[in-house]
């Protein structure tokens, strides 16, 4: 059970207050973002397709089916939403309706979670209970709150024992709410680019020499395996990059190229990271500003991913190349200036909780606090209104990223070392035989009911490393408090 907090730090109203709590509630959800309109961004989709809301809706239909992928000159048995590999880019606004009509024509069960957003888990929404059975369909209709944060998000099949291949075959995808760049004043105008990753784990492919050479792991960006860019005359751009693979982090780096991070996993930071490589966990996002001060071509590497053999071999794969064509201008890109966001730390704890990962000697059983995951069973409670600290404990010499639905968190301590207030994210390692320390706020009026946290390594959780946690209205009553300073 988890630790109560002081009492007499909540304020209790009646249920004819409710509607006036809203609010205060709100102003505890990080990334509220006031930002909305009809435009869209100005965004380089990569050749990826993309299904756009219109007058505040977007309706669509979205088929899963098998399909032969091809990337450069490697095929493979994959899958895909509408026959795109990495899946159509849908984009919306605050406010908008999304309704997707979902097609399964995939030979096993598939649903949809849409990850990241904040948005009911309940009903027709991004209901983790849903299975869509073979041939069968599901519509999802999902109203994305007007204060919902603008910035990168991504949809896939979350089958429970099918995640990882459905989502390694390729049936995810990008979802944009428009408007993140308009949260720094000297970005708004910036040119943008949407970067998925994309990775194949080829079972069986030994003899096929092309393969092998690639040991066995095709990685691609916008499901091209040569992709290139060629930067503005400015010299600088806005990548939003996705890691959509099931298991494979990917360290991103490009000699010859400025890199600063400036927003995670859909949210904006509370200041630039300067970064030589980018370590994109699987289900991460980055929002990184690219600048190239020279005329010329630079690569684009994958490190940690090896390729070829004997005097060949080599950690570093190219994935593409970005080129700058003429020089950029003397004057250099003002600093953005960064979104205020609420430190939760000023912030009363309500409940504080242990999750522990742990796994067997021959990792084929995963489990969260000695229990594999069971969908009919609700093994965390969470009022509406409370702000929770959880310890999230790696009991192995593995690989494990924590990820809650729903709701983003506050990192606060990595193996018991506090860390400085960078934003919010959904996603986060947990070292190997260490911890984490998190803050997350159940404080949202459209966050209620049942959703999962678990390991986004997806091998770990269909093996199951996975929960569900219930948020609750607290009957008449809705537990508030004015937010710190």
């Amino acid at each position: 059970m988890p630790q109560t907090g002081v009492a007499g730090r909540m304020v209790r109203l009646a249920g004819l207050l409710v509607l006036a709590v809203a609010p205060l509630l709100l102003l505890l959800a990080p990334g509220d973002n006031p930002i909305r309109g009809a435009g869209f961004d100005k965004i380089d989709l990569g050749g990826l397709p993309e299904l756009r809301a219109r007058n505040g809706l977007l309706q669509a239909t979205l088929t899963a089916a098998p399909q032969t992928i091809h990337i450069g000159s490697i095929t493979f048995p994959g899958a895909a939403f509408n026959l795109a590999y990495g899946g159509p880019v849908l984009r919306l606004h605050p406010g908008d309706l999304l309704r997707l009509h979902l097609i399964n024509h995939m030979p096993d069960g598939i649903n949809l979670h849409f990850h990241g957003m904040r948005v009911s888990p309940s009903g027709h929404g991004d209901n983790m209970h849903i299975l869509v059975p073979p041939d069968g369909y599901f519509d999802y209709d999902i109203r994305i709150p007007p204060s919902h944060p603008s910035g990168l998000f991504w949809y896939h099949d979350h089958a429970f024992g099918a995640a990882e291949p459905h989502v390694m075959a390729g049936l995810s995808g990008a979802l944009l709410i428009e408007g993140f760049a308009a949260q720094f004043k000297s970005l708004a105008d910036i040119p943008q680019k949407l970067v998925v990753l994309k990775d194949w784990a080829v079972p069986g492919c030994t003899g096929d020499e092309l393969k092998t050479a690639l040991h066995c792991r095709v990685v691609s960006i916008d499901g091209q395996a040569n992709w290139a860019d060629t930067l503005p005359p400015g010299g600088t751009e806005l990548w939003r990059i996705s890691n959509q693979g099931a298991n494979l982090t990917i360290h991103l780096a490009a000699p010859g190229l400025t890199l600063r991070i400036v927003g995670r996993d859909g949210l904006a930071a509370t200041e630039g990271t300067d970064a030589e490589t980018l370590t994109i966990m699987p289900a991460s996002r980055l929002d990184v500003l690219v600048t190239k001060t020279t005329v010329g071509t630079a690569p684009l590497l994958a490190t940690g991913v090896p390729t070829g053999s004997g005097a060949g071999f080599s950690v570093r794969r190219t994935l593409g190349s970005v080129t700058l064509a003429s020089p950029p201008p003397t004057a250099p890109l003002p600093a953005p200036i960064f979104p205020h966001q609420q430190d939760l730390r000023r912030s009363p704890v309500d409940a504080r909780r242990l999750v522990v990962f742990a796994e067997n000697v021959d990792a084929t059983k995963f489990t969260i606090n000695s229990r594999r995951f069971d969908p009919a069973r609700t093994d965390f409670i969470a009022p509406l209104g409370s702000i929770e600290e959880w310890t999230i404990r790696n009991t192995t010499d593995d690989f494990h990223v924590f990820h809650i639905h729903q709701v983003a968190f506050q990192v606060t301590e990595i193996n018991h070392q506090p860390q400085e207030f960078g934003g919010f994210a959904d996603n986060v390692e947990v070292p190997a035989r260490g911890e984490i320390k998190l803050l997350i706020p159940f404080t949202d009026p459209h966050i209620v009911g049942h959703f999962m946290f678990h390991c986004h390594v997806l091998n770990h959780e269909d093996r199951g490393m996975m929960a569900n946690i219930e948020v609750q209205r607290p009957g008449l009553f809705r537990i508030c408090r004015v937010p710190g300073p």
